[in-house]
């Protein structure tokens, strides 16, 4: 009877460990892919942020899906509070493609290629990064034959006041045109050349830098190879002209479609803070880095990753 209670309990207790090994890890798999992300809107016209997520932690594939999901619907997202190295920033960003290496390679961070620094401080009295740059309306690599798909910024220091960014959401730009417009535009290419934005810089570009690019053509207007959505695709940035017209006849149509793409219904004004990061998708916005601040005085230094994307059709 001993032999028959003793070997009972062993069954129960077998049974047992079965059962919590079959129900522990679903349930935590569970908790961390859906109940700790949260997504909520910041602003009417774009952008989301994302809540409950750590970028130091290796993300499963279904907050990554959740993430590009978010970012497709809304254009760009935003994860605060997000104090990672560089090789955290890298390893994140290649979650979502092949990175882009930037070709002013002066500017990229040293054991990282990936990363563009911009910024305005200084190493034994140099600037070792971009400074006050982007401060015009574009979309980035818009002047290469396969522009980028999207750019992941990570804001290390920023000023108290002032260094905004600004975002034009270019699906609800192209909604709002007119049917005539739109009927005129989608038969039309723009030619996009980096060199237009050369002097725009205090730090113009170098004639090797300008080598590694030369004038393309893409639609005006582009179509979203997630969605299927419509955007503008016409930045002040790098348009040159319309393909097979003159610089001058196609100034009047760029002149309309430029304070067109960035009424104040399409745009959201980024706030930045120290550890924020803000993924955008340069397929549906244009951007514009606000040069309010001093760039002797006030200090923003920030590290910029970039994702491969493909030709606009």
């Amino acid at each position: 009877m001993a032999v028959t209670e003793s070997a009972e309990r062993k069954r129960k207790t077998a049974r047992g460990k079965t059962s919590r090994k079959q129900t522990k890890s679903p349930s935590r798999k569970v908790a961390m892919t859906k109940s700790q992300v949260e997504i909520k809107r910041v602003s009417p016209a774009l952008g989301a942020e994302i809540l409950n997520v750590d970028l130091r932690e290796d993300l499963l594939d279904d907050t990554i899906a959740q993430i590009r999901k978010a970012l497709v619907e809304n254009s760009l997202v935003l994860i605060r509070d997000q104090d990672i190295t560089p090789e955290q920033h890298v390893a994140f960003s290649r979650r979502f493609g092949k990175l882009e290496i930037h070709v002013l390679t002066e500017y990229l961070l040293k054991g990282h290629k990936e990363i563009l620094v911009l910024s305005n401080l200084k190493k034994n009295s140099k600037l070792f990064g971009r400074a006050g740059v982007g401060n015009y309306w574009h979309s980035d690599l818009q002047y290469m034959p396969k522009p980028s798909l999207g750019s992941i910024l990570r804001a290390h220091e920023v000023p108290e006041i002032g260094g905004d960014t600004m975002f034009a959401n270019q699906f609800l730009a192209y909604d709002a045109l007119s049917d005539g417009m739109k009927e005129l535009l989608a038969g039309l290419r723009v030619v996009h050349d980096f060199a237009k934005a050369r002097y725009r810089s205090p730090q113009p570009y170098s004639d090797k830098a300008m080598k590694k690019t030369r004038p393309v053509t893409h639609p005006a207007i582009r179509t979203h190879p997630e969605s299927g959505r419509k955007a503008l695709y016409v930045s002040p940035g790098f348009a040159l002209r319309f393909d097979g017209m003159t610089e001058e006849e196609s100034e009047p149509i760029f002149e309309f479609l430029y304070e067109h793409a960035v009424d104040p219904r399409f745009v959201y004004r980024h706030k930045w803070r120290a550890n924020d990061i803000v993924f955008w998708d340069n397929r549906s916005l244009m951007h514009n880095a606000v040069q309010d601040y001093d760039l002797q005085k006030d200090r923003r230094h920030m590290h910029r990753t970039t994702i491969s994307g493909d030709e606009p059709f």
